[in-house]
This record gives structure tokens, C-alpha cells and sequence, in this order.
């Protein structure tokens, strides 16, 4: 059970903290870059041979890939959220300047 709870709560650090997920997205697809790039000299006779090994190593690229792409559209919902937020103050504190200045 304590190692569930630690999964869950380093899954919550990653996902609030930009600056961690942005590492995380970095070390993700850098990971799944050098996987292409040695995957390509994976010999054609030994993939024939560990059909198995070779699809497991290439559903782990792809797997690394798509986390890699959903991490960065939440990355980007948050920024958008986040700059919405501060336009909706930024509009309510200069009305609120225009109202004074009428007084």
C-alpha cells in the first residue's frame, strides 16, 4: 500500500508543478528519440527471430511517445487557463480604475 500511495503522490507533484512537468516531458521524449534512433539499427534477421522483444521495445517507444503528447496538451490547457485567469483580473482591476476615475 505505501508504495501505491507514493505513485500517487509523485504522479500529483509531476502534474501540478510546470517546471517538473516540463522536465518530465523533456527526459520522456528525449528517451523516445534515442529509442527511434537505436531502434533503427536493430538488424532486420534478429527482429525475424524476437518478434516478441522487438514489439515489446517498439509498444514502449510509442507508449513513451504518447505520454510525452498528453503531458504537453495538459501543459498547454493549464497555460491557457492560467492566462485567461489573469486577463479576467487584469480587465476587472482596469474597469475598476475607469469607475474611480469617473467618481
Amino acid at each position: 500500500m505505501p508504495v501505491k500511495q507514493a505513485i500517487i503522490l509523485l504522479t500529483k507533484g509531476i502534474l501540478r508543478e510546470q517546471h517538473m512537468r516540463r522536465q518530465v516531458m523533456l527526459y520522456i521524449t528525449g528517451a523516445a528519440v534515442i529509442m527511434v534512433f537505436a531502434g533503427s539499427f536493430i538488424p532486420s534477421s534478429w527482429a525475424r527471430e524476437h518478434l516478441i522483444l522487438f514489439s515489446i521495445y517498439w509498444l514502449l517507444c510509442a507508449w513513451l511517445t504518447i505520454t510525452g503528447i498528453l503531458l504537453a496538451l495538459f501543459d498547454i490547457l493549464l497555460v491557457r487557463a492560467g492566462a485567461k485567469k489573469i486577463k479576467r483580473t487584469l480587465e476587472d482591476e482596469y474597469l475598476k480604475t475607469q469607475e474611480d476615475q469617473k467618481k
